[in-house]
């Protein structure tokens, strides 16, 4: 009962926030659209006018949108912890029965429900720009999407306790946003399908852009995408924990 307590408080915050400022929402998602735009104007550029571009077009649709997804994932924990810092209420966290680390997976949670409504207008605009046709198959995207998030939480949280102890850390954290498209687009090999949301997000083209669906993806990619995500959280927790009690030690925990 605690635990769903604490969600539902998470979730109803999210949503407040983001009926208030509507406005700066909606401009997030202009700009996110021009980017992509800009990205996909340069994408023809180089590929020449009269060259058809074919399926091209398509990952990189799906591309953007994982990413896009994956990044708003990844950048809740640590920004979260600056924001809280700043405004000087990151104790009261603290000081709840749950604990920081329950309340910060209840608020990544929720910034993916919330943030979902952005991703999605985002994947119908593109497509409507573009002219693409995409296999949106709800059954077999959410268990991929949701492995996805879940490595790359692992990263929120590892740079989550990074930020406890050494605060502005924002340039580190756009990086690693960059690096984020690194996992997205490179295709799974025997190293690199163990990195986080790299597997997940292979598969996640081929059911959008192929046609694939859930019982397409071999077991042994089911148990890799599995242990991965679950190994990135454990890794992202434990050096989240190590640095809070490091914060702790030193007295920092909530001074900015």
């Amino acid at each position: 009962m605690r635990l769903w307590l604490g969600f539902t408080a998470m979730l109803k915050k999210e949503f407040i926030l983001l009926r208030r400022y509507f406005v700066n929402s909606l401009g997030g998602v202009i700009t996110i659209y021009l980017i992509f735009m800009l990205i996909f104007w340069g994408y023809q550029g180089i590929a020449g006018g009269g060259i058809g571009l074919g399926d091209a077009v398509d990952h990189l649709v799906v591309g953007y949108v994982t990413w896009l997804m994956l990044m708003m994932a990844y950048q809740t924990i640590p920004y979260t912890i600056l924001q809280e810092s700043q405004e000087g209420t990151l104790e009261q966290l603290y000081m709840s029965p749950l604990g920081f680390v329950p309340l910060g997976a209840f608020k990544l949670l929720s910034a993916v429900i919330t943030d979902s409504v952005i991703v999605i207008a985002m994947l119908f605009l593109t497509m409507a720009t573009t002219g693409t046709q995409l296999n949106i198959d709800i059954l077999s995207l959410l268990p991929l999407l949701l492995l996805a998030i879940a490595g790359v939480s692992g990263l929120g949280f590892l740079f989550g306790g990074v930020t406890l102890l050494f605060k502005r850390i924002q340039s580190y954290l756009q990086i690693i946003q960059f690096a984020l498209i690194a996992l997205v687009a490179v295709d799974p090999s025997a190293v690199s399908r163990w990195l986080p949301a790299t597997l997940p997000s292979h598969w996640i083209r081929m059911v959008m852009v192929k046609g694939c669906d859930l019982s397409s993806i071999p077991l042994q990619d089911w148990l890799t995408m599995l242990i991965a995500a679950v190994l990135s959280v454990l890794v992202g927790v434990s050096v989240f924990k190590f640095c809070e009690a490091r914060a702790r030690q030193q007295g920092i925990l909530s001074h900015f």
